[in-house]
């Protein structure tokens, strides 16, 4: 279908995943992956996803910045309001976890950050970083690039 709406084998590509792995199976994510691998064997691909990270389930305070008020307070009203309007949470990721279904499928992670990293990197140094009681680091940005 993609080949017929006019994709390039042959050409370099850019593949986003941001804001999708949270609502479906951690299968259909891997099978995403692997259909993309499969797509670009002849040419180099970057692939982006972004991903909840497990320690929501097991730990939510852990996942945000220091002082951040209320934290388990305001992981319930994300996962719950999100429940609420027809999309669940579902699927949570251990960096490794994220590591493995890309390195499998060629792919090897050049950048693995969170809000907090791009904060410092990014906003503080132009005086406009968010304090660390705001900062919600529960989701991480990952970038790949294929190994072929």
């Amino acid at each position: 279908m993609i080949r017929g709406a006019g994709f390039d084998l042959s050409k370099s590509t850019l593949f986003t995943l941001e804001g999708v792995s949270q609502y479906i199976s951690k299968k259909a994510v891997s099978s995403t992956v692997e259909e993309i691998a499969a797509l670009t064997l002849e040419s180099r691909s970057i692939f982006f996803i972004s991903y909840v990270d497990e320690i929501l389930v097991s730990n939510p305070a852990a996942g945000f910045g220091k002082g951040y008020p209320n934290a388990e307070k305001r992981t319930k009203l994300v996962t719950e309001g999100s429940a609420k309007v027809g999309e669940p949470w579902i699927s949570f990721y251990s960096a490794k976890e994220v590591e493995n279904v890309l390195s499998k499928n060629g792919y090897s992670i050049t950048e693995n950050v969170t809000l907090e990293d791009l904060n410092s990197r990014y906003f503080a140094p132009v005086g406009r970083g968010l304090p660390e009681d705001q900062l919600f680091n529960l989701e991480h940005f990952v970038i790949a690039k294929s190994e072929s």
